[in-house]
């Protein structure tokens, strides 16, 4: 009798549903060829394997369903990239959402197997911790090279190690991904890395990862190049290396962010390294964890260069067992300790920011002025002490100058943004009583959208009679580009200052001579029947700052132009001549002796209108009658003062 297999059952299967109108498959045992969207989903039935010397292509839209806890074997080549918008599905078909299949595994494949926008969940290595099994929840690579990227890899879990994806051996690319939400009940609950010394894994989403140790990522006897990462939220649930741990393994880890990963024990909540590890930790920020942000433990020799390390809940630096990390162009601040060195350790640290001091060439202890690091952005302020701070020696940073401290250098070549201002009075028209009062008005900033600006910020009263009085002038203020802010301010007159129409006046730019932006509004005060002048105040409050300040006194302009006089008379040895000028003009007052000879030049110079006193000293002249002459564009006056001694 001929036996039915799982192959001629699965194309019983094809045919029947086919013909029915259904677009299902189901599947066992050895594949090949292509899957494609027409056909999907594909349900797993059985282990499946791609042979050597065969292949398989997963087309953009197929959805691969395991029926039980199921395994993927490739060793032929396996192509599932998807795209943009239309991934590749690897989950399971069963009756609750948490059950699982039994993952991917790469076992020496042909060729360059390739996972690309793909969505991996519920896939668990599930064996006793000594079988291959037990590693690499969405993914298991053994003895090949593979790329994975742009994938979702999430909810996976591994009995031992490697919650998401497990490395043997393997010369991998994992890029682009993200990789949030996996398990290992032993060790790196996102990626293990295991002898794989050529593995380059970054621009990754790592997050919300756990495992015993390694709650992101952990190397063994491995090394390669970590870079561009977000390592962030990981957590080693029984001991140390909540974003990393490395065991024997040297990467070079640069340019990641380990940001706020939690580990049970304190020694490494950030990056944790022992057994002869000496990584290359350049330009990372590892900041914001719960515990110690870099230990180096037994015989561990990091270069530690351009990193920001802030905000930790314990060491920012702690050495451990003849360790000996050294480096420079660090920020270490608000840690809750600096650095710990165990006895047989040191730390060389040279051209670093460090809260506390730290001897070496080039060290100081000064606040950073980072955007917002508690905000987790760690860029450089335009006016931080970190620029241009660090080795003076080349290279120098992308713009030429010298190497910045801490992670992110201050592009100084970049040109600043432009700030706009808008005042908006609450309650137009604004009216205030005789007895004085409040005006409100809401105030909006906003900078261009593509840099920086450093600007000041300054307002201004003008009062009815046209005198300007300054009322709060805010320096050096920092908007990032395309920022913006709004706050309400207000302006407080009392009954003492003058009736008549006010202008509020809000200006952006540099200070006094830039004005890159302004705004302005009116309001009047009205007269009370007995106002007799005097003192009069006003406050001013910018939704930071509150300033009182003094209004002047008003200007009373003359209707004519006019040679008041001068007193005492006579005098010895000054005299003061009084004038009014009602326009602007080209203003002369000279004194002539009686015979005309000029003695002296008191006023050459254009005036406002307004009246004016000129002293007129006679110390040196003999007892006699002297000439003033006031000459003010087309007024001419000639007064007579006699000196006597």
């Amino acid at each position: 009798m001929k036996k039915l297999t799982i192959s001629s059952v699965i194309a019983f299967s094809i045919f029947c549903l086919t013909s029915l109108g259904v677009a299902e498959t189901y599947i066992g045992g050895q594949v090949s060829g292509t899957w494609t969207a027409a056909a999907s989903p594909y349900y797993v039935i059985a282990d499946i394997e791609i042979p050597f010397g065969s292949s398989l292509v997963i087309e953009p839209g197929v959805q691969v369903k395991f029926t039980d806890h199921l395994q993927f074997i490739a060793h032929g080549n396996l192509t599932a990239v998807g795209v943009p918008g239309d991934s590749i599905i690897f989950t399971h078909s069963l009756p609750y959402e948490t059950e699982t299949w039994a993952g991917l595994n790469l076992l020496q494949t042909e060729g360059t197997p390739e996972l690309g926008y793909c969505k991996i969940e519920w896939g668990y290595a599930q064996a006793p911790v000594t079988e291959p099994q037990s590693k690499g929840g969405a993914i298991h690579v053994y003895n090949t090279t593979a790329s994975i990227h742009n994938c979702l890899i999430t909810n996976c879990k591994a009995d031992d190690d490697g919650g998401a994806i497990y490395l043997y051996q393997a010369d991998a690319e994992v890029f682009e991904n993200r990789i949030v939400n996996n398990v290992a009940y032993n060790d790196g609950g996102a990626i293990y890395l295991n002898e794989s010394n050529n593995s380059y894994i970054h621009d990754n989403w790592i997050e919300d990862n756990s495992a015993d140790i390694g709650g992101g990522i952990m190397y063994y006897f491995s090394g390669g190049v970590c870079e561009n990462n977000d390592i962030k939220h990981n957590n080693a649930t029984a001991s140390n290396g909540g974003g990393m741990l490395l065991d024997n393994s040297s990467p070079t880890i640069q340019g990641n962010r380990i940001i706020a990963n939690q580990s049970a024990q304190s020694s490494g909540s950030g990056i944790y390294m022992h057994h002869f590890s000496s990584p290359s930790i350049l330009y990372n920020d590892v900041s914001l964890s719960r515990y110690t942000a870099i230990f180096c433990g037994d015989n561990s020799n990091p270069e530690i260069t351009n990193n920001t390390i802030f905000g930790n809940g314990g060491y920012g630096i702690r050495t451990y067992q003849n360790s000996h990390p050294f480096g420079k162009n660090n920020i270490i601040w608000s840690n809750t300790y600096g650095l710990y060195i165990s006895a047989g350790c040191s730390v060389a640290m040279t051209y670093s920011d460090v809260q506390g001091g730290w001897v070496g060439a080039g060290n100081f202890n000064d606040n950073p002025d980072m955007v917002n690091a508690w905000g987790e952005d760690f860029s450089l302020l335009p006016f931080s002490p970190c620029i241009d701070a660090g080795d003076p020696n080349p290279p120098y940073d992308p713009d030429g100058s010298i190497k910045d401290v801490g992670a992110h250098y201050f592009d100084q070549n970049t040109p600043q943004g432009i700030c706009t201002i808008d005042l908006t009075p609450f309650g137009t028209p604004i009216i205030l009583p005789p007895s004085g009062g409040t005006v409100w008005f809401g105030l909006s900033i906003v900078n261009s959208p593509d840099y920086y600006n450093i600007y000041d910020g300054w307002y201004t009263l003008t009062q009815p009679d046209g005198q300007i009085i300054p009322m709060v002038l805010r320096e050096d203020l920092y908007m990032a580009p395309g920022g913006s802010l709004s706050r309400q301010l207000f302006l407080t007159l009392g009954s003492t200052a003058m009736s008549g129409i006010y202008t509020v006046t809000a200006s952006v730019g540099d200070h006094p001579t830039i004005i890159e932006s302004y705004d302005s509004f009116t309001f009047e005060k009205l007269a009370a029947a007995d106002y007799a002048g005097g003192e009069a105040t006003g406050t001013f409050f910018d939704g930071e700052v509150e300033e009182t300040f003094s209004l002047k006194q008003a200007v009373l302009i003359p209707e004519t132009t006019e040679l008041l006089g001068h007193y005492p008379n006579p005098f010895n040895p000054q005299a003061t001549i009084s004038f009014n000028l009602a326009t602007t003009e080209r203003v002369t007052l000279d004194v002539y002796s009686i015979s005309g000879q000029k003695i002296a030049t008191l006023v050459d110079r254009n005036l406002e209108p307004g009246s004016y006193k000129e002293i007129f000293d006679g110390s040196g002249l003999a007892s006699g009658m002297y000439l003033y002459v006031l000459q003010a564009g087309d007024f001419s006056a000639v007064g007579k003062m006699s000196l006597l001694k």
